[in-house]
C-alpha cells in the first residue's frame, strides 16, 4: 500500500487515510467508512466489510485473492458484484451517477421575446415565460412567494407548446419534454430546483425539507412516499417556520441551511389530512406528476416563512407507519451518512477536501434520529421532545 499521508480528526471520531489514487482518502466513521476523491468531488460509503476489502486492495490484494481466500465473507456481505465495486473504488472509479440534464449557457441574444415576469430565487433573478390564460396560474404556482425584480436575469425558463405536446426550455434549449399541459407547473419547478443545484451558492444540497423553531433547525430527509413534506406542512401549521421543501442548501462554514421562498409539495393522499390546517389547499391548482400522481402546493403565510438561514441542529428521517407504535431510534454518524446518500444529496462542484471534512464533522456532531409515527400529532410530539 502506498500511503502518502495520514490525518486524524479524532475529536470528531473521523480518521482520514490518503490512498494510492491521487487526492483520494478513506475516512473511518464509526462502524463504516467513506471514500472521498477531491479530484472528482465524489464520495461513496462503505460498510465494515467494504472497508476491510478496500484496505486489502490498497495493500496489494487482487480481486481473485479476496474471492478465493477461505474467509471471503469477511470482505463482502452480499455478492461478488459488491466486491467489484469496492475494487473499482480502490482504483479511483466511482459508481455511475444518474445523468442530470446539462445546464445550457445563457445567451441573451437567443432568448427571444421578454418573459412575462422576472422573479428572484435565493437572490438569483430568473425570467419566466408561460402560456397566457388558465395555464398561467398553473405555471406561476411554484413561484408565488418569490419577489418580483427588475434585475437582469441569470436564467430564462419557458413553458411552451411543441408539435408533440409541451416542453420546458432553459435559455432557449429544450430541458424537459412533457406529455400533458398539467405537468407544466411541476416542469418549471423541476427546472428551478435544477438551477439552484447547478448555479446556487451552497456546499451541500439535500433532498429534504427544513423546519425551524427559534434558532434550532430540523432537516427532514426521506425518500419519496415517506411523508416528509406532509410532516413539514403539519409542523408549519403548528408554529414551526419553513425554510425550504427541497432542496435544502447547506453552508458548511456556518452549518446552516438557507431560506428559500418556495411552497410545500403535497400529494393527493395528504390533502384530506391537512385540509383543516391548510384550507387554501382545496382551491389550489392541481399539478400532474409524470407517474400520474396529483400534487397541490401549500404556500405558508409570510409569518411562517423564515427570511433567514438557520443552523442545522437535528437530522430526522421520518417514516409514517399507520397503525404502528411510535418510536424514535438514534442513528450513528455512519447510518446518518448512508441515509442522506439514499435520500439524495449533492456536493457542490467547488467542495474540496477541507469542505468534505467539515461535512463529516457536521454529521459526527449533529444528533440524528429515525422516527416512526402513526400520526402527525405523534411525530410533532416526538420532534418537540428531541429539540
Amino acid at each position: 500500500m502506498h500511503v502518502v499521508e495520514e490525518c486524524s480528526i479524532a475529536v470528531y471520531d473521523v480518521e482520514g487515510v490518503a490512498c494510492a489514487c491521487p487526492r483520494q482518502w478513506l475516512y473511518l466513521l464509526g462502524e463504516g467508512g467513506v471514500v472521498y476523491s477531491e479530484l472528482q468531488n465524489r464520495f461513496a460509503g462503505l460498510n465494515p466489510a467494504g472497508v476491510s476489502a478496500y484496505r486489502a486492495f490498497e495493500a496489494g490484494a487482487s480481486l481473485e485473492d479476496l474471492r478465493t481466500i477461505p474467509d471471503a465473507d469477511h470482505f463482502t456481505s452480499t455478492s461478488g458484484e459488491e466486491l467489484q465495486t469496492v475494487y473499482k473504488l480502490s482504483q479511483g472509479t466511482f459508481p455511475d451517477e444518474d445523468a442530470s440534464p446539462e445546464w445550457p449557457t445563457l445567451n441573451l441574444s437567443s432568448c427571444g421575446d421578454p418573459a412575462n415576469v422576472t422573479i428572484e430565487i435565493d437572490g438569483n433573478p430568473i425570467s419566466l415565460r408561460y402560456p397566457p390564460g388558465r395555464l398561467a396560474r398553473l405555471c406561476l404556482d411554484y413561484f408565488r412567494g418569490c419577489p418580483i425584480t427588475n434585475r437582469q436575469p441569470r436564467c430564462y425558463l419557458s413553458a411552451q407548446q411543441t408539435g408533440n405536446g409541451w416542453a420546458i426550455y432553459v435559455n432557449d434549449c429544450e430541458f424537459l419534454v412533457l406529455q400533458r399541459k398539467q405537468q407544466l407547473g411541476l416542469g418549471l419547478m423541476h427546472a428551478a430546483r435544477s438551477f439552484l443545484n447547478v448555479q446556487g451558492d451552497y456546499d451541500v444540497a439535500f433532498h429534504a425539507a427544513m423546519a425551524a423553531q427559534e434558532d434550532r433547525g430540523i432537516l427532514l430527509c426521506a425518500a419519496r412516499e415517506c411523508g416528509k413534506s406532509t410532516l413539514a406542512a403539519h409542523l408549519v401549521a403548528q408554529g414551526f417556520d419553513l425554510l425550504t421543501d427541497e432542496p435544502a442548501l447547506l453552508d458548511l462554514d456556518t452549518w446552516s441551511v438557507k431560506s428559500l421562498s418556495v411552497p410545500i409539495s403535497l400529494k393527493q393522499g395528504s390533502w384530506p389530512v391537512l385540509q383543516r390546517q391548510w384550507p387554501d389547499l382545496a382551491s389550489a391548482p392541481v399539478h400532474i406528476r409524470s407517474d400520474g400522481t396529483k400534487i397541490r402546493l401549500a404556500h405558508p403565510s409570510k409569518e411562517r416563512c423564515s427570511s433567514r438561514a438557520r443552523r442545522l441542529t437535528q437530522i430526522v428521517f421520518p417514516h409514517y407507519c399507520p397503525g404502528s407504535k411510535a418510536r424514535v431510534e438514534s442513528m450513528s454518524p455512519f447510518q446518518t451518512l448512508r441515509c442522506l446518500i439514499d435520500g439524495g444529496m449533492l456536493l457542490h462542484r467547488r467542495v474540496a477536501r477541507d469542505g468534505f471534512e467539515k461535512f463529516l464533522r457536521l454529521i459526527s456532531l449533529t444528533p440524528a434520529y429515525e422516527i416512526h409515527y402513526p400520526s402527525l400529532q405523534e411525530a410533532d410530539r416526538m420532534l418537540r421532545e428531541a429539540i
